[in-house]
């Protein structure tokens, strides 16, 4: 079914696991989006009423070449390009003794799910549409060190430096781009533990922001 482009905003949420995915996809269904999913595996629509504002697409982001289809096949069932956009994706390996211990094809595997598929996200969903708010699930791993698990912060270091760059940039306007960071209750960070709920809370109230604001969100949770 193709919707008339008046009839509700898009979201495209890449990356809807059972925690941030789900409770981001159930906050934008709730508040009347359209909202289109993707992950690895298929996720068929049983509930029947849903069809219409929910679709799932499969994708493996360590393929930066799969995203630009992803737009595609969205702006094809929905008839527009998204309002809003959501990587929360994310893959991290552990380094137990030597941070330069990782076999070289894991550690493109890493950069491209966490910085390089996220960045072409990003462009394209501008080009889509310029009005478009870019959220990043990240965390303090781009301002913190950790030796065990480096390829995962050099991947929220280079998502969040592109997008302070996106953020900064005034041609860009009106589109937003935010990199967002929950810590723990003490401010620190947060490994373990994440409040879906908290992300989906956070995600559905930046979409309603008119222009860019802060695009580093520090919140705690």
């Amino acid at each position: 079914m193709r919707w008339p482009r008046t009839v509700s905003k898009i979201a495209l949420i890449l990356g809807t696991g059972a925690n941030i995915g789900q409770a981001t996809v159930n906050n934008y269904k709730n508040s009347g989006y359209r909202v289109a999913t993707v992950s690895r595996t298929a996720q068929p629509t049983t509930d029947t009423t849903e069809k219409n504002s929910i679709v799932h697409f499969t994708a493996d982001f360590a393929d930066p070449s799969s995203i630009e289809p992803i737009f595609d096949q969205v702006q094809t069932h929905f008839g527009a390009a998204p309002d809003v956009v959501i990587y929360n994706a994310a893959l991290m390996i552990i380094t137990p003794t030597n941070p330069f211990d990782i076999p070289l094809t894991d550690f493109t595997k890493a950069l491209n799910i966490n910085t390089v598929s996220p960045y072409y996200a990003a462009g394209v969903a501008y080009a889509r549409n310029n009005k478009i708010i870019f959220i990043y699930t990240g965390n303090g791993m781009n301002t913190m060190l950790d030796p065990k698990i480096t390829s995962l912060g050099i991947g929220k270091a280079g998502s969040a430096h592109f997008i302070e760059e996106a953020a900064k940039e005034e041609f860009l306007r009106p589109a937003q781009f935010y990199y967002c960071d929950q810590r723990r209750l003490d401010g620190t960070p947060c490994y373990t533990g994440l409040s879906g709920q908290a992300h989906a809370d956070l995600y559905i109230k930046l979409a309603q922001n008119t222009e860019q604001a802060d695009p580093l969100i520090v919140f705690r949770a």
